[in-house]
């Protein structure tokens, strides 16, 4: 980072996509990788209802050390966050902005987070209220979510909503992505000043 700093100052920084992932493979990329009793059929309790291994590594995998991924997954994303703090206090001696996607018990000691990619509608609206609460009993004091939302296109009513209540989100922005329309709040001016829909 120090060399980078020296060509573009900074005195923050994001780290987006901050756990280990695969985005070619289902946890393996062939048959015989596959564990004979896999970690995830054992679990009492799977976040999200989805495959933990979608889009990510095998929850199986070893790694050098003997370390199982299941149990260092989000900690890699927390030693992350944790090595950059050390960085901007012990060699820029200053306390900066760091947002993680990733986190682990503990990070909020040195970081920040917000809630990661989430759809333009009402639900994940809703969403970001408990994942911002969530994080705050977990130690993480600054959290939110993406304004009017990330996946797909939203409306001038969704995205106003969401920026009334993303004022009392501790962190927000407005960010979408590629390829859905744009949301910024002056695109809606002529959606508002035609009257067609109540914010």
């Amino acid at each position: 980072m120090t060399a980078f700093h020296a060509m573009v100052g900074f005195n923050g920084v994001w780290l987006d996509m901050n756990e280990a992932s695969n985005m070619l493979c289902t946890g393996t990329c062939y048959d015989n990788q596959k564990a004979a009793m896999p970690v995830q059929n054992n679990l009492p309790y799977i976040p999200s209802g989805r495959d933990l291994e979608s889009k990510a590594i095998s929850l199986d995998a070893v790694h050098a050390d003997g370390t199982v991924e299941l149990d260092a997954h989000s900690l890699y994303g927390t030693m992350e966050v944790h090595n950059t703090h050390n960085w901007f206090k012990d060699t820029q001696k200053e306390r900066t902005m760091i947002i993680s996607r990733s986190s682990y018990s503990g990070m909020g000691k040195y970081g920040s987070r917000w809630l990661g990619d989430n759809f333009s509608t009402p639900e994940y609206m809703a969403y970001s209220v408990t994942g911002v609460m969530g994080n705050n009993l977990a130690g993480i004091t600054l959290a939110g979510s993406d304004i009017c939302g990330f996946i797909g296109n939203t409306t001038a009513q969704l995205c106003g909503r969401w920026y009334t209540l993303g004022a009392y989100y501790p962190f927000s922005r407005n960010h979408n992505g590629w390829n859905y329309e744009p949301q910024e709040p002056w695109v809606f001016a002529n959606v508002i000043a035609q009257g067609s829909t109540t914010i």
